[in-house]
């Protein structure tokens, strides 16, 4: 789901929410304009609060995916392995970071093996 999509239904269910509690308690309350007092601040926390558990929900599209690198190397040299970002300024910047690195490496003889996952800068 698109980010400015998620963005969108935690406003509406804020919104929603904020409607939810308010409508029903001023249709049936007496009294006039006074129990506003008391209903607009109750039901403004009930919003903020769906709100900060929607924002939440919603801020999880917004590049901090999942990354997941898995390698193995097999050789009679020296063997130097890096996974995930190395260096400064590695890696995605406002971007989804959906990777996922597979490596296997196998030398039979004494040859060096140097394996990088992911960003090297």
């Amino acid at each position: 789901m698109n980010i400015a999509v998620r963005w969108l239904v935690a406003v509406v269910g804020s919104v929603g929410a904020f409607l939810v509690v308010a409508v029903p308690w001023s249709v049936l309350s007496d009294g006039g304009d006074d129990p506003w007092d008391v209903i607009g601040p109750v039901a403004g926390v009930v919003a903020a609060g769906v709100l900060a558990a929607l924002g939440w929900w919603a801020s999880q599209a917004s590049g901090a995916g999942s990354r997941r690198v898995r390698q193995s190397a097999r050789g009679g040299g020296r063997i130097k392995q890096t996974g995930g970002g190395h260096g400064t300024g590695a890696g995605v910047t406002g971007g989804s970071v959906r990777e996922d690195v597979r490596q296997k490496a196998r030398s039979d003889g004494d040859g060096d093996i140097d394996q990088v996952g992911g960003d090297r800068a």
